[in-house]
């Protein structure tokens, strides 16, 4: 499910993400949440986590120095990445581990802070 966007960007800029959270207004559980950037055709996973324990309020995917699902200090995003989407999947549950409908976690859902890096690669 899209939790969020999709965000255009401008292809012919080159990104990085510095920052990436979103908030869950109630507990939910059971779901992975991940940041995936396009580009044509073509769709790449930048960062996921799985929210295995039921979460509410802020849950960052990347922070500055740190992208929680490859462990690398930088995230890139892919040359010509055309945007940005926030995806949901698997099974969500609430307290005590019972099935929540997507439509509640689509509700539950507050907003996403996505924080990126604009730059020009060098030429040789």
């Amino acid at each position: 499910m899209i939790l969020d966007g999709p965000f255009e960007l401008d292809p012919t800029r080159r990104y990085s993400v510095n920052s990436m959270s979103f908030k869950m207004a109630r507990r939910i559980g059971g779901i992975s949440v991940g940041l995936f950037a396009y580009f044509g055709p073509y769709v790449v996973q930048i960062s996921a986590l799985f929210l295995g324990e039921c979460h509410a309020g802020e849950v960052s995917l990347i922070k500055p120095g740190v992208n929680f699902l490859t462990m690398e200090s930088i995230s890139m995003l892919p040359p010509q990445c055309d945007g940005v989407v926030l995806v949901a999947w698997g099974e969500p549950a609430g307290d005590n581990w019972k099935p929540v409908p997507w439509s509640d976690v689509k509700e539950y859902y507050h907003g996403m802070k996505l924080v990126l890096n604009q730059y020009e690669e060098l030429a040789e």
